[in-house]
């Protein structure tokens, strides 16, 4: 299982890293477009939906990495059995909360497809895709956790923790 969220999660890291460069782009049309009296309507809505989109589909990369932010002042004191433990115990804690976000999310994302909720604005912009989207890298996401709880539960069991 493993192996396939590493490819996906390296295919939506370089998908984030695009929809970046797509992001500052489109930011940097909407104020030189602004500053010659001449703006492009939805692109800072275009922006900002990059800008999630980037932030949910990098969750699962982040967590694959163990790069997601955290105190280890003290963890580190910890023997490693207990920090083992410790671990398993909150990403158990992180399965339970982003399975209840997820929950939100994907009610929320066919919510707005079954109203075609949508951004006010000269040009309305549908939410649902990017609300899709979203419930995508949480799904990605929980994955990821559910992978790291096993390899713990792995490494407990060669450890005789």
């Amino acid at each position: 299982m493993q192996k396939i969220l590493t490819k996906i999660n390296r295919m939506t890291a370089e998908l984030g890293g695009l929809l970046m460069t797509v992001m500052m782009v489109l930011f940097l049309v909407n104020i030189i477009s602004r500053e010659m009296n001449r703006p492009i309507q939805g692109l800072l809505q275009m922006a900002v939906f990059s800008m999630v989109i980037l932030i949910y589909l990098g969750l699962a990369h982040c967590e694959e990495k163990d790069e997601h932010v955290r105190l280890e002042v003290v963890m580190t004191r910890l023997p490693v059995k207990m920090r083992t433990r410790l671990r398993l115990a909150c990403t158990v804690i992180e399965l339970l909360i982003v399975t209840l976000l997820l929950y939100a999310g994907a009610r929320d994302a066919l919510s707005a497809f079954v109203t075609g909720a949508s951004v006010t604005g000269t040009k309305p912009m549908l939410l649902w895709p990017v609300k899709t989207v979203m419930v995508a890298g949480l799904v990605l996401f929980w994955l990821q956790l559910l992978a790291r709880s096993l390899s713990f539960l792995k490494e407990m069991r060669s450890n005789g923790a």
